[in-house]
């Protein structure tokens, strides 16, 4: 009984937007802490920030009581059973539920650290304020076409890992090269002195950020390094990391979003013709039970006659 009275509140819509008005007035007041910095300002910011963690820790609590099991208010994955070519397999699936209810527990944990870690040090409040502002993404859920941005974004990450770890290699490789070519040496405009130094410098020149200016550095400054080497080094680098990389990253991610979009078509006219197919259904019973109600009509007066004639 409790359970459903709690989740009839948390699956409300009065609910649903109170929560999301107040992540809104929750971000506008920590933009206006950085408008209004004095004194008198802070007491009040400071009693508002205690509120809403308040009402979040309120909120939370309701939407676990509301769960069928507390515990499933964390599960991240679920186990379904798929059929494929008549054999049937348990297979794990992501639930953004979970994943949002995660996000959204973690950062009210934060906050509590922030309030209780101020004894501590006192910039540990700040973190956890810091941390609650992030709560704004729960947004993403209020409606479909958000729904639909987020999911399309979700999809593409496993190929922006790849990226990244394909980029992380890259530089690896010609920051070891840099090192050894350019004896760990430290210019003007760049460092090659460690591996760690080597990594942002060639980050610099990926984003070609002055990245000619940093190669006529090096060339003015190492003699003893033929020029073509050196222009060879960074010429190579951009060319792989900022040309051919994001073109076929830029390539691969578009093919990705425009087979979700045919995905979620191909989705969309299923369901449409599920549900074409289950009204036809619906009238063809309708129209049997009529035919039916009918010849039951039909007998009755036949009998009605019989008497009369009778």
């Amino acid at each position: 009984m409790m359970n459903a009275r709690f989740k009839h509140i948390a699956q409300s819509k009065v609910f649903c937007h109170t929560v999301n008005y107040v992540i809104l007035a929750f971000a506008a007041l920590i933009g206006l802490e950085t408008v209004f910095k004095t004194d008198a300002w802070l007491l009040a910011f400071v009693v508002l920030d205690y509120s809403f963690l308040a009402f979040f820790v309120i909120e939370i609590i309701i939407r676990i009581l509301a769960e069928d099991h507390p515990g499933r208010f964390f599960v991240l994955f679920e186990r379904k059973p798929v059929v494929k070519n008549g054999v049937t397999r348990m297979v794990f699936t992501f639930t953004e539920h979970g994943f949002w209810n995660l996000f959204d527990f973690t950062l009210i944990a934060l906050s509590f650290i922030g309030i209780f870690g101020q004894v501590i040090h006192p910039s540990f409040i700040q973190i956890g304020r810091l941390f609650r502002i992030f709560r704004i993404l729960r947004l993403l859920e209020v409606s479909e076409h958000l729904k639909d941005v987020e999911r399309r974004i979700m999809s593409i990450i496993p190929t922006v890992f790849s990226f990244a770890v394909l980029l992380l290699i890259m530089n690896y490789i010609y920051s070891i090269m840099g090192m050894f070519i350019f004896d760990q040496r430290v210019f003007a405009t760049c460092d090659f002195s460690s591996i760690l130094n080597c990594f942002i410098t060639l980050f610099q020149v990926m984003t070609l950020d002055n990245w000619s200016d940093v190669m006529h550095d090096i060339t003015t400054n190492s003699p003893n390094i033929p020029p073509f080497i050196i222009q060879s080094y960074f010429v190579s680098f951009v060319v792989f990391t900022s040309i051919v990389a994001f073109n076929v990253f830029i390539a691969v991610m578009t093919s990705q979003v425009a087979d979700q979009v045919e995905k979620d078509m191909e989705t969309k006219v299923d369901s449409n013709q599920a549900m074409d197919e289950a009204v036809h259904v619906q009238l063809r019973d309708d129209m049997k039970q009529v035919v039916l109600e009918l010849q039951r009509v039909r007998a009755e007066l036949n009998e009605l006659r019989r008497r009369g004639s009778v």
